[in-house]
């Protein structure tokens, strides 16, 4: 996390570095001259994508961004894109622009004229619209084309020049396919993928698979070195005893499911996805993403009650069919509590989380504490971008908020059997408990 903190800095700084820089070679600008600031380009643009900065007199700078019809289809501007241009104070080109385009006055362009002292609202204009509207990650990516003093200013990544130069490294972008040699260039863009659709990277397990939720699905994302290929993997049953009708099952999920494969491995049932990555398209990964979700939430139940099993995981995601192969993280016991919330709800009683516990008032408090802190963890996650992520981190924190609600009245049952079994029944930190076995009220109600 301080990794991430200290990146997330860095890039900050350097944005914040540019547009101070931009601002000054702005205010410099002769009338005449111009600046441009040209966006990593890809083999489907007709032309990069940038910004471009005009002296237009002794007192004012205009600022052009390209419009559509210069734009790739790809990079259209979408109704948020276009609202983005207005907000800054973008106009958009008149219609009649195309009529006379040896007219300079006559725009054919988003543009922008300001006062040449407003320079600094002018580079920071052109800054929101590299950063959010074309997603630019670093200004280091960014090529610059202008006067000498402005160059010097050392604005963005490279300076053009006639000396031959590496190419830039392009901005992620799901639709364009990137050809990778080996298996680190495979993984380190599964890696740009994930960060795009969640917002943030997972903890890689042993094998280096990417576990995640995904919706109400747990799902693997799995780089390969020695293949070009990624493979989808979503856990489905465990303890298959059957394991002839549970073939029969398979074949008959995999005929009706065309994109995902389920494979029986002993007594254990996984849905696989393969994705072929030559090139590696991030759209493609994106798209089988959402079918293995759409497998999960539509079909993974009725597999397992088919082959009579049980969820290969369980609601923490916590492997159910052989817990010495994985160390949890969480106690076993307080697992199981959550388990049972997230299959029967409130159907779970107070005596049910007394035997799954255990008895011991110490101990059913430090699993309070617990399940306080995994609630917690998993309303930080509801602020995320993508709706998928926050509407699974929000069953999360609910299962977590009723386990720690059914273990404070445990713990409360626990405190009064302790008072030799007197009928008094008084509010505490922890909560009462009423005669039907239900939470009663708390001193924080």
């Amino acid at each position: 996390m301080n990794e991430v903190d200290t990146l997330d800095g860095a890039t900050d700084s350097a944005w914040a570095t540019f547009r101070s820089l931009l601002a000054d070679g702005l205010a410099s600008l002769e009338s005449g001259d111009t600046l441009l600031i040209s966006c990593p380009e890809t083999p489907s643009d007709s032309a990069p994508p940038c910004v471009q900065f005009h002296g237009w007199d002794a007192d004012v700078v205009r600022c052009e961004v390209l419009a559509d019809p210069y734009l790739a289809p790809h990079r259209a501007w979408t109704p948020a894109g276009a609202a983005l241009l207005t907000e800054l104070g973008f106009r958009a080109p008149p219609e009649s622009a195309g009529a006379a385009p040896e007219d300079r006055s006559v725009p054919v362009n988003w543009f922008l004229d300001l006062p040449r002292r407003y320079a600094d609202r002018a580079a920071d204009a052109a800054v929101r619209v590299l950063r959010d509207g074309w997603q630019v990650l670093h200004p280091s990516f960014l090529t610059v084309t202008g006067p000498a003093d402005a160059a010097v200013c050392g604005i963005g990544g490279t300076v053009a020049s006639n000396a031959p130069d590496a190419p830039p490294v392009p901005a992620f972008d799901p639709f364009v396919a990137v050809r990778t040699a080996d298996g680190a260039g495979r993984r380190a863009m599964v890696e740009a993928t994930l960060r795009h659709l969640l917002g943030f990277l997972p903890e890689p397990d042993e094998d280096g698979d990417y576990p995640f939720r995904l919706g109400p699905a747990w799902l693997y994302l799995c780089p390969t070195e020695d293949a070009p290929f990624v493979q989808i993997l979503a856990p489905v049953a465990a303890g298959v005893e059957d394991t002839r009708h549970a073939a029969a099952v398979v074949a008959d999920v995999n005929r009706r499911w065309p994109h995902v494969k389920l494979v029986l491995d002993e007594d254990r049932v996984v849905a696989t996805i393969d994705i072929t990555v030559v090139p590696f398209v991030p759209q493609h990964v994106l798209d089988m993403l959402a079918v293995m979700e759409k497998f999960v939430a539509e079909a993974a139940d009725g597999v397992v009650a088919a082959v009579g099993a049980r969820p290969y995981l369980d609601g923490t995601g916590a492997v159910t069919a052989d817990r010495d192969l994985r160390l949890p993280q969480l106690p076993e016991s307080l697992c199981r509590v959550a388990e049972a919330v997230w299959e029967r709800g409130a159907d779970v009683t107070v005596a049910d989380v007394i035997a799954l516990c255990g008895p011991d008032r110490a101990r059913i408090a430090d699993l309070l504490a617990l399940a306080r802190g995994c609630e917690t963890a998993s309303l930080t996650r509801t602020v995320r971008d993508d709706e998928r992520v926050a509407a699974a981190a929000g069953l999360d924190a609910r299962v977590w908020r009723v386990t720690a609600t059914l273990l404070t009245a445990a713990h409360r049952r626990l405190v009064a059997d302790e008072r030799d079994g007197s009928s008094t029944v008084q509010l505490d930190l922890f909560g009462g408990v009423d005669p039907s076995g239900g939470v009663g009220d708390t001193l924080f109600d």
